[in-house]
């Protein structure tokens, strides 16, 4: 029963308490109550899933959860929820139903980031303390979703004014956060946060592979101002920078890299709601991604920038049963560019840029068919300019809801396009991936993809139980097949190193969930196939996706105890993913000559990780709550392969052997204070 239900039911109890009247055979009678009690279990997870398989999930969470060096990340917990794939350590980017990173759009209440990823995977760019939720949808079920065949992640932005200034700090021994919100009116509300790392100065071991020494650091910064114009239109401006610098010298080769990446953001928001029901949102954005990445070799040196730029508006308007949109957005891509001195490299260094137009409208009518049942129908046309081409589609959706408060299902079937592509070298998380843009000799990628979710609550709705299962079909998907290496001895050809073939996602998964009571949470088992056929001899046929995961089984909780203890823990277990493994190594002539097996034909050990965490908070007379928080990162000390690699030696020998995270076990310390 909803709270809505139970409110009204205490009201008309009460009320038919306090007098009962009635005029029968000119007699009055009465009848009172002694007492009336009305229980219930109210549904206090902060994580929710919602009729269409979505998720939301509300940031205060992270506060009782491991603070992995003193941090508690958004995308870095999301891999804990069923259908998305854990990474490993040094690897940044989230992996849903079998799709790549890049298949996912990921924003900022719409305003999308192109790499939201720090390195070592523990942090993303977004600083929880600065937004009250997340809301995720695993497949573009409706037509109202972008134009990605993954994913939906977006984290919303408060629109309220508090009454009084507050907000929350957080002081660890690798980085430190802090969220300040201010109320400049009783209609305008500025929040300001800054987040910064500074690793190297305690733990610059921590930061080591084998003989390979990592320096890093970044810092995130964001500021929104939200103005009330009046009980009907409220404008929010939100702005965003973040930047990484890294570097990583490799002894044996006296090799450097370096790297610098970011993402700037600047957007406008404009939320209309009439009282007789329309609704409108729209937003103004411009985002930037740059890349800088470097590499000295001896006496050769090269140098490979890219990037990507933004500008967009959307609009959306939901009345009665329909919804109808518009996205339009303009790309300046820069791809990857070399160059390089000292080398035998013939590249000139420089790269097409492409300057493109996409536009999209949507329009989706939802029409009821039982009181618990209806169907939502939909239709997404795009369309794509660029110099050599140009592209349009008509994608359409249908999917059917049913939700009477106990029992909540879903189905749907869809098409959807992609217009740009991700790809690059690297694969152990250096964000060395750049975006390219669809053309004459690549056409789009798109997909047909089914999807289905079930949930029922269960013993008076303290457990809910969900079963999700999907299949797509993915058409134009890109590999790239060369390495870092060939920009020493051949011409560098973006062209010339893409693979171009197709792909297969399918998988369900399972979640029982604690929704209420001082102990929450969820265990769940997902299981998953990504299967990838390309047309290049040396790929074998099919082989699995580089971040396919058979199997995965993730636990999450949180346990209140009294006012001043609380407690976290997350387990994982999961199948290791591919590799590619040499069948031969030999020098000859002082060369090293390898001959590859099969491409993903080989799988790490499977990989497993507990972490635990435990608050101590207390009240005093400057904050209304203040603490320590202990955690520890894989408390099993277990040795978790991340990738394999081959080593030589100085006296002629060489070894082919997988590296681990630095430190088997990662304890943090830090304080945080909320005012």
């Amino acid at each position: 029963m909803s709270f809505s239900r139970r409110y009204l039911s205490l009201f008309l109890l009460c009320a038919f308490s306090l007098v009962v009247y009635s005029q029968q055979d000119d007699k009055a009678w009465s009848l009172s109550l002694d007492s009336i009690v009305v229980s219930g279990n109210r549904y206090s997870s902060p994580v929710k899933t919602k009729s269409d398989g979505s998720i939301y999930w509300d940031m205060k969470m992270m506060d009782d959860l491991p603070k992995i060096m003193g941090n508690a990340d958004p995308l870095h917990y999301t891999q804990m929820l069923p259908g998305i794939q854990t990474n490993n350590e040094y690897k940044s980017g989230i992996n849903i139903q079998g799709c790549d990173n890049s298949h996912n759009f990921i924003s900022i209440q719409g305003a999308p980031l192109y790499n939201v990823g720090h390195l070592l995977g523990f942090f993303s760019t977004f600083n929880a303390s600065h937004y009250p939720s997340l809301s995720l949808s695993k497949s573009a079920t409706v037509a109202d979703a972008p134009n990605r065949l993954g994913g939906q992640l977006t984290m919303q932005l408060s629109d309220s004014v508090p009454e009084t200034l507050n907000g929350e700090f957080t002081v660890g021994l690798i980085s430190s956060q802090g969220t300040v919100r201010l109320p400049l009116s009783r209609s305008t509300a500025l929040t300001l946060s800054l987040r910064g790392s500074y690793l190297n100065l305690l733990y610059s071991r921590w930061l080591q592979a084998d003989d390979q020494q990592v320096k890093y650091s970044f810092y995130d910064a964001n500021a929104t101002l939200v103005h009330h114009v009046d009980t009907r239109n409220t404008l929010t401006f939100d702005f965003y920078s973040g930047s990484d610098i890294m570097s990583v010298k490799e002894s044996d080769y006296y090799a450097t890299m370096k790297d610098t990446w970011g993402n700037h953001m600047g957007a406008l928001h404009w939320r209309y709601t009439d009282p007789r029901g329309l609704m409108m949102n729209s937003s103004a954005y411009v985002t930037h991604y740059h890349n800088r990445f470097s590499m000295q070799l001896q006496d050769m040196s090269f140098s490979l920038p890219s990037s990507i730029t933004d500008i967009g508006v959307n609009t959306a308007i939901d009345w009665r049963r329909f919804s109808v949109g518009a996205d339009l957005v303009w790309h300046d891509i820069h791809p990857q560019s070399l160059s390089s001195s000292g080398s035998f490299n013939l590249s000139s260094g420089a790269s097409a840029v492409t300057r493109s137009f996409e536009g999209s409208l949507h329009l989706n009518y939802t029409q009821p068919l039982l009181p618990s049942l209806y169907m939502i129908g939909g239709l997404r046309a795009s369309y794509y300019h660029q110099p050599d081409a140009d592209f349009h589609s008509l994608d359409p959706s249908v999917a059917l809801r049913y939700d009477d408060y106990t029992w909540q299902g879903s189905l749907s079937l869809s098409t959807r396009r992609q217009y740009l592509f991700q790809t690059g070298f690297s694969n152990i998380g250096l964000p060395s991936e750049f975006w390219l843009s669809c053309n004459d000799g690549r056409p789009p990628q798109h997909a047909y993809e089914a999807s289905a979710s079930l949930s029922r609550y269960l013993f008076h709705r303290r457990y809910r139980l969900t079963v999700d299962a999907y299949y797509k079909k993915l058409y134009n998907q890109v590999e790239y097949s060369g390495s870092v290496l060939d920009y020493l001895n051949s011409s560098y050809d973006v062209e010339g190193s893409l693979l171009y073939g197709r792909g297969e996602n399918y998988g369900f998964s399972v979640m029982l969930h604690k929704c209420s009571g001082p102990l929450t949470g969820w265990v769940s088992y997902a299981y998953a196939q990504a299967r990838r056929t390309f047309s290049d001899v040396r790929l074998n046929g099919s082989y699995p996706a580089s971040h396919e995961r058979p199997h995965e089984l993730n636990a999450v909780a949180t346990y209140s105890l009294g006012r001043h203890w609380s407690f976290g823990a997350t387990f994982v277990y999961a199948s290791g993913t591919p590799f590619t493994a040499p069948r031969h190594l030999a020098f000859i002539n002082g060369n090293l000559m390898i001959e590859y097996g099969d491409h993903n034909g080989n799988r790490l050990k499977p990989y497993h990780r507990l972490d635990l965490s435990v608050n101590y908070k207390w009240k005093s007379s400057f904050a209304h709550e203040q603490g320590l928080n202990l955690s520890v990162y894989n408390v099993t000390a277990h040795k978790n392969e991340l990738f394999y690699y081959i080593r030589n030696y100085e006296n002629g020998s060489f070894a082919y052997r997988p590296v681990s995270f630095a430190l088997n076990i990662l304890p943090s310390i830090s304080y945080f204070c909320k005012f």
